[in-house]
């Protein structure tokens, strides 16, 4: 009992407490005017300077972050200029024709994965798609080379692969794998490299991107299984991109999938109009960027030579003075 005394502690004003209770005195509680329990994952701790070290841990915050974006962009302004920017326009481009050998380079595979890890953590926008889909069609691009002879990364068994036909292929693959990995949506993988990047397509080519965008989801599951323990994070909850680390299961109806296709619908006649329009005003501007200069220099044609005419009229005039003798005018 006299132990159990020593361990008390007396509060003024709340008498006495048991050492270790929601209500034991803090170091600075007379002076700190914050919330003084705090729930951090699954454990309570006390916050005892939240005012005092604010400012201390929003520069640390700002620094950290300053440092990351700093490393980002000194990886993509001295090493790889190529992995800037979000990587879809690139890859379009050398699927339609445009063969530029920094696009997609061992160098700007590695600026790409570590620069988008950098953004990432200093708190920028970076996005998933497009870092997702510019990774993709590197690697395959590699896979195509036969490796990299100045990395001393080669595989003779690649050496197959190597023209022109089959790196197209592989590259087109790469990126309908890297939109799988980012949505777990190998259909969308498939749609997106046949709408949106190659421009050339042949019949042999859509069982080979889906095959791939396949053999993703797969390995995406199977690691995603793998970390549903809590392992890896979040990343078993909701995959490579969170929309939502709810693990509530929702239950969808006959309705529901009515409206669903109905959103769908109405979505694809918007979309189509949508496009529509896009055209026509397209088609306005160029027509206004072909005869723009011919409408703005017609009002200065005519007064050039509105001007013209009344010169040369006025080298026929007759002075008034002329007509005035003596003060007498005569006609």
């Amino acid at each position: 009992m006299a132990a159990e005394e020593e361990n008390d502690i007396e509060i003024e004003g709340l008498g006495l407490e048991r050492e270790g209770s929601f209500k034991e005195p803090l170091l600075r509680s007379r002076t700190n005017n914050t919330s003084q329990i705090a729930i951090v994952g699954a454990n309570v701790c006390p916050i005892e300077s939240l005012d005092y070290e604010y400012f201390q841990a929003f520069a640390a915050y700002v620094g950290c972050n300053m440092i990351l974006a700093f490393a980002a962009a000194v990886l993509c302004a001295y090493i790889a200029p190529a992995a800037a920017g979000s990587g879809i326009p690139e890859v379009k481009a050398y699927l339609n024709g445009i063969d530029a050998y920094s696009i997609l380079a061992p160098s700007t595979l590695f600026v790409k994965i570590f620069g988008s890890i950098f953004g990432v953590a200093a708190g920028f926008v970076v996005g998933k798609e497009g870092p997702m889909v510019h990774t993709g069609a590197c690697i395959a691009s590699l896979l195509g080379q036969g490796g990299s002879r100045r990395y001393r990364l080669t595989w003779k068994w690649l050496r197959f692969f190597k023209n022109d036909r089959d790196r197209r292929d592989l590259i087109t693959c790469g990126a309908a794998a890297g939109v799988a990995a980012a949505f777990r949506a190998p259909v969308g993988g498939v749609l997106f490299a046949l709408e949106e990047a190659a421009s050339w397509w042949r019949s042999a080519l859509l069982w080979r991107t889906f095959f791939t965008t396949a053999v993703v989801a797969v390995v995406l599951r199977s690691f995603m299984e793998v970390c549903r323990g809590g392992k890896c994070g979040l990343f078993g909850e909701g995959g490579l991109i969170m929309f939502d680390v709810n693990s509530t299961k929702t239950a969808y109806n006959t309705p529901d999938l009515l409206a669903v296709i109905f959103l769908g619908v109405i979505g694809g006649i918007l979309g189509s109009f949508y496009n529509f329009f896009v055209n026509k005003v397209l088609r306005a501007y160029s027509i206004i960027n072909e005869y723009a200069l011919s409408f703005f220099l017609c009002p200065f044609v005519l007064l050039m030579d509105l001007g013209s005419y009344f010169s040369t009229k006025a080298n026929n005039f007759v002075p008034l003075a002329h007509y005035v003798r003596n003060d007498n005018i005569s006609f």
